[in-house]
């Protein structure tokens, strides 16, 4: 279904591409990031990974509201985290107020970290590699409010379906199916009509019909250009 409304939406930018001369807007956001990442088994947490980091995105607005926005995040501490992807949607002002931005999209992700197991009573493997590789393609809709004419409130919500690649060395290698929701909140301050600064806070979780899998928290002070 994702792969069939990424070719449509990349048809239509290529037909209406005489009409996107001139007509590029768009945000570029950057900033750094704090992140809390829980590994879980069963529904219950392993182990607890601390991180900081940074996080950006770039969204480039097209034609009649079609928008692209690819964005990434890199953090480290307790282990190594990096991810990056790209989502089509569309940017549909309701009111002067409400924007709403509709998408699709996908994401890709690894991260690396150091795990110790028990393989017997007595006889544990420390400090072994542990990598998860995930690709998750998700639906998302986000949403922005002028409260004032500098103050905007921003939010996220996507729903995303995770194939994860788990191996721990030299005893583990799984492939795993888990999906579920991604939050985000946030309030801007526009300093001009290009410039602004924002702060945000966020929540993932994507889980198993066993119930592994990773939650994620994390919170984001970033710096904005509008063009």
């Amino acid at each position: 279904m994702f792969l069939h409304l990424f070719r449509f939406l990349g048809l239509c930018l290529l037909l209406n591409a005489h009409a996107l001369e001139g007509a590029l807007h768009g945000k570029i956001d950057l900033g750094p990031t704090l992140l809390n990442v829980d590994v879980l088994q069963s529904g219950k947490t392993e182990e607890t990974l601390h991180m900081k980091g940074v996080k950006g995105d770039f969204t480039l607005l097209f034609y009649q509201g079609l928008y692209i926005k690819p964005g990434f995040l890199t953090a480290w501490g307790d282990g190594e985290l990096t991810s990056g992807g790209a989502s089509i949607g569309y940017y549909i002002p309701v009111t002067k107020k409400l924007k709403l931005m509709p998408n699709v999209g996908v994401t890709f992700g690894y991260l690396r970290t150091r795990v110790d197991i028990e393989i017997a009573e007595g006889i544990e493997l420390t400090d072994l590699k542990e990598r998860f590789r995930s690709s998750s393609p998700y639906i998302g809709m986000e949403f922005s409010y002028s409260i004032t004419p500098k103050w905007t409130l921003m939010g996220v919500y996507q729903y995303a379906w995770s194939h994860t690649h788990t191996k721990i060395k030299p005893i583990v290698s799984d492939k795993s199916h888990s999906c579920g929701p991604n939050y985000s909140l946030g309030l801007e301050y526009s300093v001009d009509d290009h410039w602004a600064v924002n702060l945000g806070v966020g929540y993932n979780i994507t889980l198993s019909k066993e119930k592994h899998g990773i939650r994620g928290k994390g919170a984001k002070i970033g710096l904005a250009y509008y063009f």
